[in-house]
C-alpha cells in the first residue's frame, strides 16, 4: 500500500513539474531536508530550480513516505 501511494505521488509530481524538473527537485529536497535548511532558502532554491515551491509538494511528501518506509523496515530487521 506504501509503494502504491509513493508511485502515485512520484507520477502526480513527474507531470506537474515535467520529468526533468522533478527529478531535479527530488535531488535537491532530499538533501535540504537531511541537513535541516531552512524553508525560505529551500523555497528560493526551488524557484532557480524552474518549479513553483507550491508545486513541489507532492516530491515533499514523497520523500517522508520513503523516509518512513525505511525507518519502519529498518525496525523491522532489528
Amino acid at each position: 500500500m506504501a509503494q502504491t501511494r509513493m508511485n502515485r505521488l512520484r507520477e502526480a509530481a513527474t507531470q506537474k513539474l515535467e520529468a526533468d524538473v522533478f527529478q531535479r527537485v527530488y535531488d535537491y529536497l532530499k538533501v535540504a531536508r537531511r541537513h535541516g535548511i531552512k524553508e525560505a532558502e529551500v523555497k528560493g532554491h526551488l524557484e532557480k530550480l524552474g518549479a513553483k515551491p507550491s508545486d513541489c509538494f507532492e516530491v515533499d511528501q514523497l520523500l517522508y513516505f520513503e523516509e518512513q518506509l525505511q525507518t519502519t523496515a529498518a525496525a523491522v530487521k532489528h
